[in-house]
């Protein structure tokens, strides 16, 4: 009688035994944690001050980046790539001249398609240099009253 529940102990031991996962002692170390992006902005805040935000001037009716344009994107792009960070896009764009039975309501919606699309060029002009889609944001402002140009402003400051 009491062989039973004594082979019944050692086979519920060996099957409970059996389904733990199997740990090696000689795994590597773990990896060291990466920076959070805070922490990263902090630890390079000195070389973040000379980064100045790329300004690009467009022709009103301009919406695609001239290869000019594309060059000093580049250029900048080198300097912002190594260090991981969020890029803002801001875009604005006037009203069309002509408005002739346009309201100033659809007018202003035009001026901010405009913007968006120039944004969206940017970002796509970005993303092709190998940054992350996650890490650019567009901001279309369309126009504003105290500059009333058409130009993208691209930082790594959030206004």
């Amino acid at each position: 009688m009491n062989e039973k529940p004594l082979t019944h102990l050692a086979l519920s031991s060996a099957l409970w035994l059996a389904m733990l996962p199997a740990f090696s002692f000689a795994q590597s170390a773990p990896p060291e944690p990466t920076p959070s992006e805070q922490a990263q902005i902090f630890l390079n805040a000195g070389s973040l001050t000379n980064i100045e935000p790329l300004l690009i001037s467009f022709h009103p009716q301009q919406i695609l980046l001239e290869e000019e344009n594309m060059k000093s994107l580049r250029r900048w792009l080198i300097k912002v790539k190594k260090m991981n960070l969020p890029i803002h896009i801001y875009s604005y764009a006037t009203p069309p001249m002509a408005r002739r039975d346009m309201t100033e309501n659809s007018a202003h919606q035009r001026a901010m398609r405009k913007a968006f699309n120039r944004a969206l060029e940017a970002k796509i002009a970005i993303e092709g240099e190998g940054i992350n889609e996650n890490k650019i944001a567009l901001h279309a402002l369309g126009p504003t009253g105290d500059n009333p140009m058409d130009r993208l402003r691209i930082t790594i400051r959030r206004d």
